[in-house]
């Protein structure tokens, strides 16, 4: 049986704002198992990096957000520790990877100094121990030249190379997860793919359990094994990666499918584009979060919201209706 790495149960995630308290996430619940990379995709502001973030624990919990649920990381509740005492989790038990390297990475300080930090803070090593790993973590993450590129500061290394190192940082401490928060933003085609095939090799190679949270779904079909979708901060899908594909059941999954440009198909026919926009957490709408922007939506969706239920051995949907079938049908019409 498959070891789980992380365990999130019913996590909900609300801010205070002039509005009062607003729920960004509403009940999600998966897991990640030990050498999987666990796929969660879904439309800017559906909730994908403010789950992450919530898993790590990075919100001002004293005037900002207020969480519920659990979130187990190898059978330990993170929100029963400390505030103050995740520091000791972060980095040594669970990394993450975050969307822009250049913002996150410190400018002053030599990315040799960066990648020893939590090694020296978790391991205790000393500061040539520590410099010696930094080098054998570079060298890892496929940067030439790592004695040369350990004393040089962020600006100095292109945007690859920067995503690299903090891919060092992040696996510095062999964590038992990794969460990486669309780790190839802003780089080329090229060099997106050569990070992501990165992260695929360390997975084999470190059997680490991986959450990938990216709009690509072509990266997802390439690299994970399964998949959860997110609109509106809850899950509507849940499957393994090729149920998915094969047959995808709620229409918001359904209408990102449509939405990838084809290379054998009709070039002469207009791509698909899901209706609508996903609307403010201040006007979450009645019954079913999707149905505003929904083909088959009907009264009952309007006004009732569907609970995220099992159709298929599985394969969860959040729908009144769940479309059977191929991934081809009104919205690609």
């Amino acid at each position: 049986m498959k070891e789980k790495v992380l365990e999130v149960q019913n996590l909900s995630t609300s801010f205070h704002t002039e509005r009062g308290l607003l729920k960004a996430i509403d009940g999600v619940s998966f897991d990640v198992y030990k050498g999987e990379i666990l796929g969660v995709v879904g439309e800017s502001g559906c909730g994908k990096s403010v789950t992450s973030q919530s898993i790590m624990r990075l919100y001002d919990e004293k005037y900002a957000v207020k969480y519920s649920g659990r979130v187990l990381l190898n059978g330990r509740n993170l929100f029963d520790i400390p505030y103050k005492r995740m520091q000791d989790v972060r980095g040594a038990e669970i990394s993450m990877i975050f969307q822009d390297a250049l913002s996150s990475l410190n400018p002053v300080l030599q990315v040799g100094d960066q990648i020893m930090e939590p090694l020296r803070i978790h391991q205790k090593l000393s500061k040539g121990d520590a410099r010696e790993k930094a080098v054998e973590m570079l060298r890892l993450v496929g940067i030439p030249a790592p004695e040369k590129r350990i004393t040089q500061y962020p600006h100095e290394l292109s945007g690859g190379m920067r995503q690299r190192v903090m891919i060092a940082i992040a696996l510095a401490c062999r964590p038992r997860l990794l969460i990486a928060d669309e780790p190839t933003t802003a780089l080329d085609v090229t060099i997106q793919a050569q990070i992501m095939e990165l992260i695929a090799s360390l997975n084999r190679q470190l059997d680490m359990g991986v959450m990938l949270i990216t709009h690509d779904l072509a990266v997802v079909a390439q690299m994970c094994s399964r998949v959860v979708v997110m609109y509106l901060g809850q899950i509507v899908e849940e499957a393994d990666v090729l149920s998915l594909f094969d047959r995808p059941m709620h229409p918001y999954t359904r209408g990102l499918m449509a939405s990838i440009p084809q290379l054998d198909g009709d070039r002469t026919k207009r791509l698909y584009m899901i209706s609508g926009t996903v609307p403010l957490l201040s006007q979450i709408p009645t019954g079913c979060r999707f149905a505003p922007r929904c083909p088959y939506a009907t009264e009952r969706c309007r006004q009732e919201m569907p609970p995220l239920q099992e159709a298929e051995a599985g394969h969860s949907v959040r729908c009144w209706q769940p479309v059977r079938g191929g991934a081809q049908g009104k919205e690609a019409q």
